[in-house]
């Protein structure tokens, strides 16, 4: 048995983030994926798990402390088995940490004989993921520091390797524009409200600084735009009625909404696209990955389902409760929130008829579903009291039109009575 110091591993874009909880203690016996410690950053809270297999000899950090990757966070008791890849990690961690400090000196060598400041760049609030940018930890640490999203850097070096020297076109680029991009400014009046009677003040926590950020850049950054629509849902629910009881088992509207909404899209890619950082392309994906906000005591969260056309309304409607559920609980993964394409949040539990929902970027529309009502109209030479699902489509002006967008409503109605469409996809 060995003796190991486990650190905390890359949080990707996550800095000085606050350990929140702590799951185990001195003398338990854990494996690779028991949880040790829970951590909260601005999106989410993140589990970090023992990776190993061993027994706890203590934790090394409490419960409001803040801690960064590499930090070291937990003392283990490991098997000689998992001595020779904890060592083989070691050696790798100690690499880049060489090959950072060396050419941070260099940097800092660079930066002093040309006595240039370079400005911190505001962050850039993107969904985009780093998981396949190739880049050196040197650079990865420098954009960190900056507060550079890499997905968003040209590379220049061989294979697509990002370079400090694209880091610093990029800030000259962003520094260029500033007093242009960066006119409007949150900003809030002081107002001495205990004028008028008595008050009390509630700091808001991270996540909920984070959303009103997001939500605010989000809403004067992009051109938005909704299209209402009424949708006859009666089909769908008769269905759906139909097929729960056949199969036993209780489905929500929202995943049969998840799961026509999908398909569709191929027919309308430029609702599932995302503008390049330049505004001079469009990305078009060949791939569904479906935002579903999610009501939590912190606020509002959009976890997605990775590749939705690919699974059954059944598949949809577990992974919804799945999300749902981990939202709450304040455990979804880093990847849960990364990756989506086009969003749907739905107020059908609560009520109301129309809204605005406000774009996620870099996604380009987001459907909003509100709580369906019954309406009496004229059906097959008579009148007959049918169901109708009240939707709001908000799309970025600048990649979308007004007829594309109608054109979309008008058929996701249509979609959503086709029954053999539904039974289809049920699964």
């Amino acid at each position: 048995m060995t003796k190991k110091i486990i650190n905390i591993p890359d949080l990707g874009e996550a800095e000085d983030v606050e350990v929140i909880e702590v799951c185990a203690k001195a003398g338990d016996q854990v494996n690779y994926e028991d949880p040790i410690i829970v951590l909260e950053s601005d999106k989410a809270a993140m589990e970090i798990p023992a990776s190993v297999i061993g027994k706890v000899i203590s934790i090394e950090v409490t419960v409001g402390d803040t801690v960064s990757a590499g930090s070291p966070f937990l003392q283990i008791e490991v098997s000689d088995d998992a001595v020779q890849q904890v060592n083989e990690d070691s050696l790798e961690d100690q690499g880049e940490k060489n090959q950072i400090e060396s050419e941070t000196i260099e940097q800092t060598e660079s930066e002093q004989s040309s006595n240039v400041g370079i400005q911190k760049i505001p962050p850039i609030t993107t969904k985009a993921s780093n998981k396949n940018i190739y880049a050196g930890p040197a650079v990865r640490k420098l954009a960190r520091e900056f507060g550079i999203d890499l997905s968003l850097i040209q590379p220049s070096g061989p294979k697509n390797r990002i370079q400090k020297e694209d880091l610093h076109g990029f800030v000259k680029s962003r520094l260029s524009t500033t007093s242009h991009r960066n006119s409007f400014e949150f900003s809030q009046p002081y107002i001495d409200y205990s004028k008028w009677g008595p008050v009390k003040e509630e700091k808001l926590s991270k996540f909920m600084k984070s959303s009103l950020k997001n939500l605010h850049t989000s809403w004067i950054n992009i051109p938005h735009v909704t299209q209402h629509d009424e949708c006859d849902l009666s089909t769908l629910l008769e269905v759906r009625t139909r097929l729960c009881k056949k199969h036993k088992v209780k489905i929500s509207p929202l995943a049969f909404i998840a799961k026509i909404t999908s398909q569709l899209l191929f027919d309308f890619p430029l609702l599932n696209s995302s503008l390049d950082q330049n505004l001079e392309k469009i990305i078009l994906k060949d791939y569904v990955n479906l935002g579903i906000a999610v009501d939590t005591s912190e606020g509002l969260i959009v976890p997605n389902i990775k590749n939705v056309q690919l699974k059954s309304i059944v598949e949809i409607s577990s992974d919804i409760n799945a999300l749902a559920e981990a939202a709450k609980k304040r455990k979804l993964k880093i990847d849960d929130l990364k990756g989506a394409s086009f969003s749907i949040s739905s107020l059908g539990a609560i009520g109301g008829r129309f809204f605005t929902p406000i774009i996620n970027p870099p996604e380009v529309a987001i459907l909003g579903v509100s709580k369906s009502f019954e309406k009496v109209v004229s059906f097959k030479a008579g009148f007959e009291g049918r169901s109708f699902l009240p939707i709001s489509l908000s799309y970025d002006h600048r990649a979308i039109n007004g007829v594309y967008a109608v054109q979309f409503t008008s058929q996701l109605g249509e979609a959503l009575a086709d029954n053999k469409l539904i039974e289809k996809s049920f699964k």
